[in-house]
C-alpha cells in the first residue's frame, strides 16, 4: 500500500502578507515480505495546505509552482 506521511509544517507569508501553511510530505510504500512488513521511503515534496506544490528556493523561502509567488518562512 502506497501513501504519504507528513514530515514538517511551517508558517509562511505570501507576497500580499497573507499567512499560509507549507507542509512537507514523503511517499511511503508499505510492503509485506517473507521477512515481515517493510517500509520503502520515496521522494519528499512541499505543498501548501491547499494542495499547491512548492519549490524550496532557500533555507527560508518557497516558490509556488503554478503562480510564481514567493513565500517566506514566517518569524513569529
Amino acid at each position: 500500500m502506497t501513501g504519504e506521511e507528513e514530515l514538517d509544517r511551517v508558517l509562511v507569508v505570501g507576497d500580499d502578507g497573507s499567512w499560509l501553511t507549507a507542509i512537507e510530505f514523503r511517499l511511503v510504500d508499505h510492503r509485506s515480505t517473507s521477512r515481515g512488513p517493510r517500509r520503502a521511503l520515496g521522494r519528499r515534496e512541499w505543498r501548501l495546505s491547499t494542495g499547491e506544490r512548492l519549490d524550496v528556493v532557500g533555507a527560508d523561502a518557497f516558490l509556488v509552482r503554478r503562480t510564481g509567488e514567493m513565500l517566506g518562512v514566517a518569524t513569529t
